[in-house]
């Protein structure tokens, strides 16, 4: 099985980006499922019930969120309807929606969870290792393949999360910072990188307007504008053998604007 994984989606030009080139990308890859973490794709901040039906018109299985999952606050009317979007398992208060869900591929049975870091981060939420600790019984009655988007800002946070793991899910994959790491590694069994990166404008500061961030630093008034220059493609696909449901490849994928 080959898991296909895009980091986090910033605004339009992330949102066209991936609806433009996803399908030739899991056509070359060979992908059997794909996992999009859209926490940012409305304007920079949030999610909508439209972004996310683009999303899967586009062909993604799971939708992933993050710190941002609520921001847009019209998601919470939609949520029941939305049944591949998953929000934080540990955010506080939980505010509806899904923190994990389990999905057949080949018959297969992948657990996609998603899970908030604490370190430096700007929402409540329980330490992930202890509501990771908590529904592992559980998963692992019910499953064959655990991901885990683990949205955080700290590099520690990340790697201690999956070293304490390892042995028991198949993938950590890190979002939040927008800037994919080089550290893309299998250890017993399991898949990591600390950031898959962001699919977003290349010419930006996180997806966000340059210029109008210098002006901010400048003293000019800011709105944090996204920005609308063409976007690259970050993430990674990962390698599952069918037999033992561990990871034994994992490999970056980063395409940029022409």
């Amino acid at each position: 099985m080959k898991i296909l994984f895009l980091g986090d989606v910033v605004a339009k030009s992330g949102r066209q980006a991936v609806s433009l080139r996803l399908k030739a990308l899991q056509q070359s890859c060979g992908a059997d499922f794909t996992i999009v973490n859209g926490e940012n794709a409305a304007h920079g901040k949030g999610i909508t019930a439209r972004i996310y039906r683009a999303f899967k018109d586009d062909g993604v299985d799971v939708v992933t969120l993050g710190n941002h999952a609520f921001s847009k606050h019209e998601i919470l009317d939609h949520l029941n309807e939305c049944t591949d979007l998953v929000r934080p398992v540990n955010l506080e208060p939980a505010a509806g929606g899904q923190g994990w869900l389990v999905r057949s591929v080949k018959g297969v049975r992948v657990a996609v969870v998603n899970l908030l870091g604490q370190v430096y981060m700007d929402v409540a939420t329980e330490d992930p290792v202890v509501t990771m600790r908590r529904l592992m019984p559980e998963l692992q009655r019910c499953v064959d393949v655990i991901f885990i988007d683990l949205h955080a800002e700290a590099t520690g946070e990340k790697e201690l999360f999956f070293h304490l793991f390892a042995d028991q899910v198949t993938a950590v994959i890190g979002t939040h910072t927008h800037v994919q790491t080089a550290d893309e590694q299998i250890f017993h069994g399991c898949a990591y990188i600390t950031d898959a990166g962001m699919c977003g404008s290349f010419d930006s500061v996180l997806g966000r307007d340059t210029d109008e961030l210098i002006r901010r630093k400048n003293g000019e008034a800011a709105k944090f504008t996204p920005s609308q220059e063409p976007a690259m493609i970050c993430g990674v696909l990962i390698d599952v053998d069918d037999a033992t449901h561990r990871a034994v490849k994992i490999a970056r994928i980063q395409e940029r604007p022409a």
